[in-house]
């Protein structure tokens, strides 16, 4: 068994719709550490009651359909977008950005499992997981989110392969395990090979803006179709006040698990002065929410394509992920689909618990490393959770912008982590005083079909991170070799030579934090009180 620090170091899921933090205890096992209202996940709402007093989690959440201006859920889908939650308080204006609204659920996490749990240190060392098709710009966010929550961020680890940690730790035998991972807000599928202490990621994809909240939206403009025929009205969801917006949706959540437990759910809704109510039967809310399930198995389809590209034809079995897998439907249409056994454990709680096995590796690593350097004693062995080993891969493509409007692709998505890649390029006007390469970031693979910047290529798929220039005089053919590097935790580096001189060059991506800007938000998120 490792020593007692070995167990101050957690794993948090930070979900679209409900988080999570968990750690592996003295007998060795990983559990979730509840919060105050005693429940293992936390909704990841942010109620804004003043400029430095805010709520968060269930009474947060109940704030919506109420004060729905003074509320922000779904946070995690704007992640990357450089969004800001403006308010107006008191004629003062002030905004939060979606990097401190997730830290300001962090910081309630943590709250509540110091208040709560029997730790001797407040909690500090953590591991947060991200969605595995997020690109560099979103975990670099994540991670800042930590940062700002006053939490040292030992790694940011992908949700399906923390799911993988906490299932394959069951596993005594190599398997191949595609993860179907459905959560609140976001959908990843990822196919992985276990094989005792060793997990490593053959492919993956997803859609961060398809998840649970998509079935209730789906469920709640059909009750809201059965009320206009009922009472001769034409309300439209989407022009629905977010008052009664927000009141439909939280509603259709609940019939939804009622659903998920029962073949017919009891609906009763209330607008204005009238009312509808009737049953609704599982097979109707399989039937409208169809469309959804589809493009989940149309993505799970293109990650075993790829798998089946890169020589891995068979799948062993199926896991379900996230608290929406627990819908019926999942699984049947999943298991009818593929022809494969799926397992669904833990689904709301697994992917913290994979990522406090994951983090207490890393503590392992780290006191071993300081070990070695005589810096403290050596740690004893790990116990029964064992040393887990990732390999993992990328899942974004990373190319440089070149002359007419092509990109010189560079990593590939789905690419074996880390890796680095280096490519030479060559001026081509004399009297050149600068160069300008504008790095891209995309979802596409192919050399020869995705190689040109269009509408296509960038509105869909691409976001330009950030430009190299280089400044000084460059004749006509001067070598510029550019070096792509894309560490474990999936966050691109970029270095330069010209002619051998190293050229100075830190990558900066729009929308991600300076240190003076990070320092203001973790001032900001110490003095909020959650």
């Amino acid at each position: 068994m490792a020593d007692d620090k070995s167990r101050a170091v957690y794993g948090i899921d930070l979900g679209t719709t409900y988080s999570c933090i968990s750690q592996v205890d003295k007998y060795d096992q990983a559990v979730v550490l509840r919060n105050f209202e005693g429940d293992s996940t936390t909704p990841s709402v942010v109620y804004f009651e003043s400029e430095s007093n805010m709520i968060v989690g269930k009474e947060a959440k109940n704030m919506l359909p109420i004060e729905p201006e003074k509320t922000v859920s779904f946070i995690k889908r704007q992640i990357g977008n450089d969004e800001a939650f403006d308010k107006t308080k008191n004629t003062t204006p002030f905004h939060c950005d979606p990097v401190e609204i997730s830290a300001l659920i962090l910081k309630k996490l943590v709250k509540d499992a110091n208040d709560m749990g029997e730790n001797p240190e407040p909690i500090k060392d953590v591991v947060i997981t991200c969605p595995a098709y997020f690109g560099n710009k979103e975990r670099l966010q994540t991670k800042q989110a930590g940062i700002s929550a006053g939490l040292n961020v030992l790694a940011i680890i992908n949700e399906p392969t923390a799911a993988a940690i906490s299932y394959g730790l069951k596993v005594d035998e190599r398997r191949t395990i595609l993860v179907y991972d459905l959560g609140g807000g976001t959908f990843d599928v990822t196919i992985i090979v276990v094989n005792g202490g060793a997990i490593k990621v053959i492919a993956t994809g997803g859609d961060h803006h398809l998840g649970g909240v998509d079935w209730d939206t789906e469920l709640a403009k059909y009750v809201l179709n059965t009320f206009n025929q009922q009472n001769g009205t034409s309300y439209d969801f989407e022009t629905l006040s977010p008052n009664a917006k927000y009141d439909l949706l939280l509603s259709a959540e609940g019939w939804k698990k009622n659903l998920t437990a029962r073949q017919t759910a009891k609906i009763n809704f209330s607008y204005e002065g009238k009312s509808v109510n009737f049953d609704l039967p599982r097979e109707t809310f399989n039937a409208i929410t169809e469309d959804r399930l589809n493009e989940t198995i149309d993505a799970t389809r293109k990650i075993i394509d790829i798998a089946k590209e890169k020589g891995y034809n068979t799948i062993d079995e199926i896991i379900l992920v996230g608290g929406s897998s627990k819908m019926p439907q999942i699984k049947e249409r999943v298991e009818a689909e593929f022809g494969l056994p799926t397992h669904i454990t833990d689904p709301d709680e697994c992917v913290a618990k994979g990522a406090a096995i994951f983090a207490m590796n890393e503590a392992y690593d780290i006191a071993l490393k300081k070990a070695d350097e005589g810096e403290g004693p050596r740690p004893m062995p790990l116990g029964t959770s064992g040393r887990t080993r990732i390999v993992n891969v990328t899942s974004k493509t990373y190319g440089l912008g070149l002359i007419d409007n092509q990109v010189g692709n560079m990593i590939f998505a789905n690419s074996t982590l880390p890796v680095s890649r280096t490519r030479t390029f060559e001026t081509v006007r004399d009297g050149q005083t600068g160069v300008t390469l504008p790095i891209y970031e995309s979802d596409f693979t192919d050399e020869e079909k995705d190689r040109t910047v269009e509408d296509r290529f960038c509105n869909l798929a691409t976001e330009e991170i950030q430009e190299l220039k280089i400044t000084g005089n460059h004749p006509k053919g001067t070598e510029i070799q550019v070096t792509f590097s894309i560490d474990n935790e999936g966050i691109l580096s970029v270095n330069a030579t010209r002619e051998n001189d190293v050229i100075d060059f830190k990558l900066k991506v729009a929308g991600v934090k300076n240190e003076e800007e990070l320092k203001k938000s973790q001032n900001f998120i110490a003095n909020a009180t959650v």
